[in-house]
C-alpha cells in the first residue's frame, strides 16, 4: 500500500532535521569542545589517533534520539546472512588488501595509536552510514525512485566533506574528498539495498577510512610536502574509489526498487 504524502513529507523532514542537528553536534559542537584548532590533515590524524572524538558520541546521540523519537524501524540494523556478505564483499575486501600491505610496510603507528583510530573509524562509519545510508536514504527512497534516491543521497553525503575544510583550512582537498566520497556513497548505498541491511555499508566504511590513515599515518606527520595540484589530486582519489563504484553499478544492474 502507498503511503500518503503527508507522511512521506514528514518523514522528509524529519530526516532532514535529524541531518541538521547531526552536523550541529558533530561539526559544530565538536569545534567548541577541542582545546586545539585542526589546521591540518596532520593534525585531524592526530586527534583521532589520541583518543576518542566526544563530536563522534554527540552525533550519535542525537541519530539515537531522533531514531526513537520518529519510531524508525526500517533503517537496516538487522544481520546479514554470512553467505550473503561472503558473496558480496569479496571484491571491496580485495581492493583494500594492497592499502594494509602498503600501510604495514611503510610502518604502523603504535599500538596505542592503531587502537583509537580503529575506535574512531568505528565510530565514524557507524554515524555516517547511519544518518546517510539510514535515516535520510530511506526518507528520500520513500518519494522517490531507487536511482534519484542514491545518487541525491550521494551527493549530499559527498558534500558534507567539504565542510572538512572549514575544519583545517583547506577547501581544495576537502572538496577532492567529496567527489571521492559521493562515488564511494554510491558504492555504500549498493552494499545497503543488495543487503537489506546497514552493516556491510558500516564494515567497509570503517575498512575503507581504517586503511587509508594507517597508509598516511607516517607520512603526515614527516616534513609536510608541497600539496598536490588539484586536477592530480582529483585523479588519484577517483583512481582509488572507481573499481568501487563500478562494482555497485554492477551490483545495481538489475535492481529497481528497495525493498522494504
Amino acid at each position: 500500500m502507498d503511503r500518503p504524502e503527508a507522511t512521506i513529507d514528514i518523514r522528509l523532514r524529519q530526516a532532514l532535521l535529524t541531518l541538521a542537528l547531526w552536523v550541529i553536534a558533530t561539526l559544530g559542537l565538536g569545534l567548541l569542545l577541542r582545546q586545539e584548532r585542526v589546521s591540518s590533515l596532520a593534525d585531524l590524524i592526530a586527534l583521532l589517533s589520541q583518543g576518542v572524538a566526544v563530536n563522534l558520541l554527540l552525533g550519535l546521540a542525537v541519530l539515537a534520539i531522533a531514531t526513537r523519537l520518529f519510531g524508525w524501524s526500517d533503517l537496516g540494523f538487522r544481520p546479514t546472512p554470512l553467505w550473503l556478505a561472503l558473496r558480496l564483499l569479496w571484491f571491496p575486501v580485495l581492493m583494500l588488501l594492497p592499502i594494509f600491505a602498503l600501510a604495514s610496510a611503510i610502518g604502523l603507528p603504535p599500538l596505542r595509536a592503531v587502537g583509537f583510530l580503529a575506535l574512531n573509524t568505528l565510530l565514524i562509519a557507524l554515524s555516517e552510514e547511519w544518518m546517510f545510508r539510514g535515516i535520510l536514504f530511506r526518507a528520500m527512497a520513500v518519494r522517490q525512485r531507487l536511482w534519484p534516491a542514491l545518487l541525491l543521497t550521494s551527493v549530499i553525503f559527498g558534500s558534507m566533506h567539504v565542510l572538512n575544510g572549514f575544519s583545517y583550512g583547506d577547501l581544495t582537498q576537502s572538496s577532492v574528498q567529496a567527489v571521492a566520497a559521493t562515488m564511494t556513497g554510491v558504492f555504500l548505498g549498493a552494499l545497503l539495498i543488495r543487503t537489506g541491511s546497514i552493516w556491510p555499508s558500516i564494515a567497509m566504511h570503517m575498512l575503507w577510512n581504517f586503511g587509508l590513515l594507517l597508509l598516511t599515518f607516517e607520512a603526515v606527520g614527516e616534513q609536510q610536502p608541497q600539496p598536490a595540484p588539484t586536477l592530480q589530486a582529483l585523479l588519484m582519489a577517483t583512481a582509488i574509489v572507481m573499481p568501487n563504484l563500478l562494482y555497485a553499478l554492477f551490483l545495481l544492474r538489475k535492481v529497481t526498487a528497495v525493498d522494504r
